[in-house]
């Protein structure tokens, strides 16, 4: 008898907990934004596509005139972008400020030189909003040595970008080169 209210009582619990807890999202209006349109942009708003071309020599090189201390034969002021990757990159938002976090990985056996700026697009193809990543000490200059070194950014927002697309773009006037 003790065991059946025992076993009747753990099973009217368990049923209680259960019907009490409900993980269904629900859409607060105060903090939801309305939805978006369904109508496709006119044809005149959505960009072109551009095509990018394969790198050519610069014009003040010969081939084989310069290399690389991997042997590699430098073209032009973008040839030390290709020993850069970023991975694990993860926008956030934290106490209404939006952030970014990622993992700069240099495979150039040299320290390399950069500035890297990250730009959100919105479904239009315009810049919404960009930042520049910054070095742990908080320098916007990377100092990017081999192997994997953590950046971050502070994007400057009043719009939710964790669902929008970005580019990390190098800086053409700082250049990227080994110290």
């Amino acid at each position: 008898m003790k065991r059946f209210i025992t076993t009747t009582a753990a099973a009217l619990c368990a049923a209680f907990l259960l019907a009490c807890s409900n993980v269904t999202p629900k859409l607060d209006p105060l903090t939801t934004p309305p939805p978006m349109p369904e109508t496709a942009p006119p044809a005149s708003d959505v960009p072109d596509p551009v095509v990018t071309a394969e790198p050519t020599p610069d014009a003040s090189l010969e081939p084989g005139e310069a290399k690389d201390v991997l042997g590699n034969i430098i073209y032009g002021s973008d040839h030390f972008e290709r020993y850069i990757r970023f991975e694990n990159v993860y926008v956030y938002e934290e106490n209404g400020d939006t952030f970014v976090d990622l993992t700069a990985d240099n495979s150039y056996p040299k320290t390399i030189m950069c500035a890297v700026n990250i730009a959100f697009y919105a479904e239009d193809g315009s810049i919404i909003a960009s930042s520049s990543l910054q070095m742990p000490d908080g320098s916007f200059m990377l100092s990017l040595g081999s192997g994997k070194t953590n950046l971050y950014a502070r994007v400057m927002t009043d719009t939710l970008l964790t669902d929008k697309p970005f580019r990390l773009i190098f800086d053409q006037q700082t250049g990227v080169k080994p110290q």
